[in-house]
């Protein structure tokens, strides 16, 4: 599998376009919104975190699985990788498995997130509407339409996963760098027409829709296709799911850490924080998140190379890719730091907003503890590039101590905006951002001082 530059410059341009999604369509949203509707739409966005949760670690799972089986593997093991020569072909009746096995399971998680946001979703969203100041049936029509999408981006979410485990880095990016065109012609005319918390819903949906498709189109080339349709019965979808689950719950279990310590925070804050305040905290996490991102863009592009690597046991090239990006990643954060911290609130005036960054104090901890995450993500993941999840229990853990700690702090000490940003910042601190990073130094023999 070659990754070239062509896919690293097309990654950047996708991260480019979801960032400048934000920068443009950002700028309004605060301009034209009351703080109430920006706070809204930042739990709206905080949703995702249920396709995380509901994913349970099958994308990291399925995409790994097709770059296995493009390496040339001829069968799927429950844990560690299943031997491959050199020159083996692709087995399409694995892959056609495969295939199989994503489709039943998405569809059925779909479902339940409909069932979910049916329910558990009305309560929620009346309960912060109690007292709501603008047109609460618009905001509730954003809100369903927004679960409906998010059913629909969940159903689909494997055609992404298997672009990048073939290796298709370049045509991904292209994908989503045409589709986030698409949104933002849409959300920035709708609010111009003065369509308000709606357009960046209805922009989402025309952008997620043409993603899906164009990267249906683009995995389902001529010559997979043929050689899906000559395979034969492949191994049974159910037995697949049994041998994937193996490691995927443990994926899954591991990522509720990073889920409650990031995504669900601002559903949780928003319980004990006044909207207008959560406006504040959503925009800054946006800035972070968006830094985040930006940061694991060059792993995100080399990882399926990472991955292969792995299977023919080349470890100097596993140990390369995760210097090389850890580099890059700390890089990134303190240069996106200091421009926010130098000039985040100057560009807040510029734009009259109603909503205003965090205080700096609080903008520095949100970029502290985004740096030990992004740094954190690296060493799991260059763990699960081994078909094997040795952090899942410890991060479990920690997901449940984060989310008690975070309650007791909003309902007892009233800890707002600095208990959201600490509590989950230290809880991970006493194990995580150390412990994954030690074992993988450990297991390629890196040393940060030699003798």
């Amino acid at each position: 599998m070659k990754i070239s530059k062509a896919d690293l410059f097309w990654n950047y341009g996708a991260t480019f376009m979801r960032m400048a999604s934000g920068l443009i369509v950002l700028p309004l949203i605060l301009r034209m919104l009351p703080s109430e509707e920006v706070g809204l739409w930042s739990i709206m966005i905080s949703l995702n975190s249920l396709i995380y949760l509901l994913d349970f670690g099958f994308f990291q799972t399925f995409s790994r699985s097709v770059t296995y089986i493009f390496s040339g593997a001829k069968e799927l093991v429950r844990e560690g990788i299943a031997e491959s020569r050199e020159g083996d072909g692709i087995s399409y009746p694995l892959l056609k498995g495969s295939l199989s096995a994503m489709k039943y399971y998405y569809g059925g998680m779909s479902l339940l997130m409909l069932l979910i946001f049916l329910t558990a979703g009305y309560f929620y969203i009346e309960k912060l509407l109690n007292g709501f100041q603008g047109d609460a049936d618009a905001a509730r029509v954003a809100w369903y339409l927004y679960g409906v999408l998010l059913c629909f981006q969940f159903y689909t979410y494997f055609y992404d996963a298997i672009l990048i485990g073939r290796g298709m880095i370049k045509r991904s990016r292209q994908i989503i760098v045409f589709s986030q065109c698409v949104h933002i012609i849409i959300a920035v005319l709708l609010l111009l027409g003065g369509a308000g918390l709606i357009s960046m819903v209805i922009g989402q949906i025309g952008a997620t829709v043409l993603n899906r498709y164009l990267a249906r189109r683009s995995f389902y080339d001529p010559v997979t296709t043929a050689g899906l349709k000559d395979a034969g019965k492949g191994p049974d979808w159910k037995d697949l799911l049994k041998i994937l689950w193996a490691t995927a719950y443990k994926s899954g279990l591991a990522s509720l850490s990073w889920i409650f310590t990031n995504r669900m925070l601002v559903i949780i804050g928003s319980l004990y924080i006044p909207l207008a305040v959560m406006g504040s905290y959503g925009t800054s996490k946006i800035i972070v998140d968006l830094t985040y991102t930006l940061s694991l863009v060059w792993f995100g592009t080399y990882y399926p190379r990472l991955t292969e690597a792995r299977v023919k046991t080349e470890e100097m090239e596993v140990k390369r890719i995760y210097l090389k990006s850890g580099f890059i990643a700390i890089v990134i954060f303190l240069a996106a730091s200091l421009f926010t911290l130098l000039f985040g609130d100057w560009a807040i005036d510029l734009i009259k907003s109603s909503t205003t960054l965090l205080d700096r104090k609080f903008m520095v901890l949100l970029f502290a503890a985004a740096l030990m995450e992004a740094l954190t993500y690296l060493s799991t993941s260059v763990l699960l590039s081994r078909n094997a999840v040795p952090h899942y229990k410890a991060q479990s853990l920690t997901a449940v101590a984060t989310l008690i700690i975070l309650i007791i702090a909003m309902e007892f000490a009233d800890g707002g905006i600095f208990a959201l940003i600490l509590v989950p910042l230290l809880t991970q601190l006493v194990y995580q951002h150390w412990r994954w990073t030690y074992m993988v130094f450990k297991e390629l023999g890196i040393r940060l001082k030699k003798r």
